[in-house]
């Protein structure tokens, strides 16, 4: 949903509604989708989607990777890029990156990387993986991972390893100021009001043209605005207060806000699901007969018809 947000000194930072606060900008522990929407502004990867074919498109990486079947290994060349401090984003901070997670065996990214055997970097814009066998979720998942900066997270992998309880050392750590290589910083967080990210002024690709698009960023900032409910959001919507709200309206909503002259709906086909899931190890959960049960009791009909309504 976007909206004309009133004029004033906000103009050139664009105001986005959330429904909850973001818990962390800590990348190893964030889980939740607000925090992961924040810091996706922040924290770049090698590869990213194409939002409307899916493809990969190389983004830190300069180029498709080449992949060498004898040795079962794919090689890696980064474009040119600055972390948000100023210094050069290299092939050391991929290898730390990737290093960092296997060896704290971090949960959102663990899977993605218990397969890679080793990592070199003979060169600081080239990177290569060896794999212990032949994986696709190596192009589509490994890839797409987050990178951070090595000098930034050195002194904490090292203060972490050598704790009782490295992983969650590692995750307490608290981030005041996020390195990144994304096209915006942190600029001040005040808790439990707002989120302020400003355009970063290294950032690799204002003013480049990858994939067909050329990129920004166009605004001076983000102001990050959360709400809580939906009445909240949308109540805000209506009287200008904010120019988009990043997450989707409840069906019920949609009638009043497609009659205000100013907000613009905009309907995505998802490339996702959502499912309930059993813990199969439990009792009685691992009793199929259970399962069944409440797959014929649940009302598919009503859920599509009265409460999503068909959307």
């Amino acid at each position: 949903v976007s909206g004309c947000a009133e004029k004033g000194q906000d103009t050139h930072n664009l105001k986005i509604g959330l429904m909850e606060e973001p818990k962390t900008l800590n990348i190893w522990l964030a889980r939740d989708k607000w925090s992961g929407r924040v810091l996706s502004l922040m924290y770049q990867r090698l590869y990213i989607r194409d939002p409307d074919t899916l493809k990969l498109i190389p983004w830190l990486a300069e180029k498709n990777p080449v992949y060498d079947e004898a040795k079962i290994s794919y090689t890696v060349k980064l474009r040119p890029a600055k972390w948000s401090d100023g210094s050069d984003f290299t092939s050391e901070d991929v290898a730390f990156t990737g290093r960092l997670i296997k060896e704290f065996k971090v949960p959102t990214y663990r899977a993605r990387w218990k397969f890679i055997k080793k990592i070199e970097t003979p060169d600081k814009h080239t990177v290569i993986f060896y794999l212990d066998k032949p994986m696709a979720v190596f192009t589509t998942r490994t890839l797409t991972s987050p990178v951070v900066q090595k000098k930034e997270w050195a002194q904490v992998v090292e203060k972490a390893r050598n704790s009782e309880k490295p992983l969650i050392t590692l995750q307490n750590h608290k981030i005041e100021k996020p390195v990144g290589t994304g096209p915006f910083v942190l600029k001040k967080w005040q808790q439990g009001a707002f989120l302020f990210l400003q355009k970063n002024k290294h950032f690799f690709g204002t003013g480049q043209k990858i994939s067909g698009r050329k990129l920004g960023p166009y605004i001076d900032g983000i102001i990050f605005k959360f709400f809580g409910t939906s009445d909240a959001a949308v109540l805000a919507m209506q009287k200008g207060a904010m120019d988009m709200f990043w997450s989707g309206i409840q069906p019920g909503y949609l009638e009043d806000l497609k009659k205000e002259p100013d907000i613009r709906l905009f309907s995505n086909e998802r490339s996702a699901l959502y499912y309930w899931g059993f813990n199969l190890r439990k009792t009685p959960f691992n009793d199929v007969n259970l399962r069944w049960s409440i797959a014929t009791l649940i009302d598919k009909d009503f859920i599509i018809t009265r409460i999503v309504q068909g959307k």
